[in-house]
């Protein structure tokens, strides 16, 4: 497996991201970037874009996303491979990765639902050593318009690892602090950010993001890797057509990070 790139962010990064679970880095695109890739993701969702789900109907908001825009030509499927990006998230996870999924999201100005409290891994049907999520702001997050709030640590939990999809979508506001009650007593970080800042987080780690209460939409990107030797690991109701139990994600549906530049 070729070794993953180093050296592209400082070691404090790394050492925030493996032991609290995420980690925010300013100024990962610059001002021109962040132009050009907002203009497209706006431009994207204006013509084809969908309402956002997490799996089987779970956590519904008012949130509209592009459709699978990291396999598509185009602007954001640069930003989808973006070198830096990709760079950034092999340091941290100290592993080779590959892009599981790439998306811009906008939740309008006003929408007051909160996204749940949740895990990653329960909507992953994979198998795999990390999944880890690229949230790139496309214009400044403060509080008031919905930026993540996460629960430090919470990816080094006990047992169960996992908990079944049907428990999320039977109690989609509770399943995270049903499935491991400590949770509820545990510190909570909200993580505002600036236009072309990223908070990089890992499939185990508990999180949500705010309510927009803010007169503006809140625009960002949302780059998914995982491990490059990932296998498909199918849950009812997130099944991925064209794999079979046990099978290797291939690189033309999911690129490697390795790949780019």
């Amino acid at each position: 497996m070729p070794e993953a790139p180093s050296g592209a962010v400082a070691d404090k990064y790394v050492t925030n991201f493996r032991d609290n679970g995420f980690t925010h880095i300013p100024n990962v695109l610059t001002a021109a970037e962040v132009a050009r890739f907002r203009n497209a993701a706006l431009d994207t969702i204006e013509r084809e874009g969908v309402a956002a789900g997490m799996g089987m109907g779970v956590g519904r908001t008012g949130i509209v996303t592009t459709a699978q825009a990291y396999r598509k030509p185009g602007i954001l499927r640069e930003l989808a491979r973006h070198p830096r990006v990709g760079a950034i998230a092999e340091q941290l996870s100290g592993i080779s990765l590959r892009v599981f999924n790439g998306d811009a999201q906008i939740k309008p100005p006003g929408d007051e639902t909160d996204t749940i409290w949740h895990d990653d891994l329960t909507f992953a049907p994979l198998r795999g050593r990390i999944l880890l999520n690229a949230w790139i702001a496309l214009v400044d997050v403060p509080v008031e318009r919905g930026c993540m709030t996460f629960v430090p640590g919470s990816h080094r939990r006990p047992d169960p690892y996992r908990v079944p999809l049907s428990a999320a979508r039977e109690n989609p506001n509770s399943f995270l602090f049903t499935g491991w009650p400590q949770l509820s007593w545990s510190p909570r970080l909200t993580v505002p950010v600036r236009a072309g800042d990223a908070t990089f987080h890992q499939w185990r780690v508990g999180h949500t993001a705010g309510p927009n209460r803010s007169a503006e939409a809140r625009i960002a990107f949302i780059t998914t890797y995982t491990d490059a030797e990932t296998t498909y690991d199918p849950q009812p109701g997130l099944e991925l057509p064209g794999l079979t139990a046990g099978a290797r994600l291939s690189d033309d549906d999911y690129p490697r990070v390795a790949e780019f530049g």
